[in-house]
Formats: C-alpha cells, sequence, structure tokens
C-alpha cells in the first residue's frame, strides 16, 4: 500500500484537513517554548557531534542524502531549488509496515547561524516541522540541536513504536553515526 498524501509526488492530496494552527508552521520560528515542547508531537535532543560545526550543518543540508542515513526515509527527490542551489522543496517517500507514506518539506538554510529548518506544506495533512542547529565546540566538535514536530494521518506499528520512542533522538542518533562513517 502506498498513502500518496502529497501533490507533489502524485495528484492532489487526500485525507483530513492539516493541523496548520501549530506555531512550528512559521517556518523560522525556533520551537522550544515550554507549550511547544509539551505538545505530544514535540521532540527536542541535542548531542555532540566530532566534526566541525560547518561540515555538520553542510552534511545535515544535504536533504537528497537523507534516505542514505534515516532508514525510515525510502527516497527523496528535489522538487525546488534555492537561488543558491540548495533544495527548497523536497519530495519525500517514508517507509511504514505496510507501504509508505508520500510528503513534501520546504527548507530553509541559514548558513550565518549553521540552522536548517524544514516543513510540510500548509496544505499538507503530514505535519512535520523541525530545526536543526550546530554550535562549535572546537575546530573537531560541535553541539547539534535537533527539534521535531511530527504527527502522521496514518498509523502502524512502526510509527506508533518512533513516536512513543523519542523521534527526535532516533533522527539525531542516526545522523550522528553516519557522520562518524564519513569523517
Amino acid at each position: 500500500m502506498i498513502a500518496v498524501l502529497d501533490p507533489d509526488l502524485a495528484g492532489p492530496a487526500a485525507g483530513p484537513a492539516p493541523a496548520a494552527g501549530h506555531p512550528a508552521f512559521a517556518l523560522g520560528t525556533q520551537l522550544g517554548t515550554p507549550a511547544e515542547l509539551d505538545d505530544p508531537r514535540a521532540s527536542e535532543v541535542t548531542t555532540t557531534l566530532a566534526v566541525s560545526a560547518g561540515a555538520a550543518y553542510e552534511i545535515f543540508a544535504d536533504a537528497i542524502e537523507i534516505p542514505r542515513w534515516l532508514p525510515i526515509v525510502q527516497t527523496a527527490r528535489t522538487v525546488a531549488r534555492h537561488a543558491d542551489g540548495r533544495p527548497s522543496r523536497v519530495a519525500f517517500t517514508r517507509r511504514l509496515e505496510r507501504g509508505s507514506l508520500g510528503y513534501t518539506l520546504e527548507y530553509r538554510y541559514d548558513p550565518a547561524n549553521l540552522t536548517v529548518t524544514w516543513r510540510t506544506p500548509e496544505t499538507s495533512n503530514v505535519v512535520l516541522c523541525g530545526e536543526a542547529q550546530f554550535t562549535p565546540l572546537s575546530m573537531r566538535a560541535c553541539l547539534m540541536r535537533y527539534q521535531l514536530v511530527i504527527d502522521l494521518p496514518v498509523t502502524d506499528d512502526l510509527v506508533a513504536y518512533e513516536l512513543a520512542h523519542h523521534p527526535a533522538s532516533q533522527v539525531a542518533s542516526e545522523f550522528r553515526e553516519h557522520v562518524r562513517r564519513l569523517c
């Protein structure tokens, strides 16, 4: 079964109206206020990486490579690019227990603050938004702060397990291992 919930993947989206009222839908809005982190859909984690903040930012900002390091993501395809060539809109397919789920994320990059933000379009019935920021600790180490809000219109045992086990920590762990293998 493939649940196509995104016009960038195939036709108009179907399903319930998006949860556009969540404050994280405003791109560039920092997650992390007490009300947002109390939202059961929100999670946040910080971790250290054994690579410079600039290198970690560049690796993370390469959205097309996400399927290499995040096992639940099957494919990533650039739909649109910013003027600097970085992807601005990326269509993803993620694995479910008995099928897959298609969605699109809109990306913003802040190279001065080494921050990447993303969110699903307001017309999507998938709520997925977040931010990754990389803070230098030394020439060869940085602190990664990863925030995520996730609300999927479908559930199965795989999704239920992920949501019950702090999704931000799971993603940060997979990214940390990817960076370790690369560097």
